[in-house]
């Protein structure tokens, strides 16, 4: 199998720098034949439009499912409402005791007993607990 370097390596060689597709050995004169770049697949004039192509491919498949994971984060956040329980990316769970639509902070409670309250930021959050994750949490 031809590796990248050797494919690279035969578009050099059959392309000069006019553009046009070079010959590789003197033969015959083909009647309707003027040398010229060989058509539509010929030179780089399909593999440059194919790469693209690929390209722009790539690039969608990679975008769209960071979109909607975005998307899911961004809907979860406006969810949060007061006495939901969290998880914070630094692994504290605490209740939200006040919370805003139109700031980017909020408050939980993290120690029933002292009344213990935290500020945090809500992208901070990274999971809301669930009836049973608590009950998982107490055994």
């Amino acid at each position: 199998m031809a590796s990248f370097y050797h494919v690279c390596w035969l578009i050099a060689v059959q392309i000069d720098p006019s553009g046009n597709a070079a010959q590789a050995a003197p033969g015959p004169e083909v009647p309707g034949d003027e040398g010229g770049d060989g058509g539509l697949f010929g030179g780089l004039g399909f593999f440059i439009p194919a790469m693209l192509v690929v390209m722009v491919l790539y690039i969608m498949l990679m975008m769209r499912p960071q979109q909607k994971e975005t998307a899911k984060t961004k809907q979860k956040l406006a969810n949060l409402k007061k006495n939901d329980r969290v998880v914070t990316a630094g692994g504290i769970i605490g209740t939200i005791v006040n919370t805003k639509a139109d700031t980017e902070y909020m408050t939980i409670r993290i120690d029933e007993t002292n009344n213990v309250k935290m500020q945090i930021l809500k992208q901070s959050v990274v999971r809301v607990m669930t009836d049973d994750d608590q009950k998982n949490q107490d055994d």
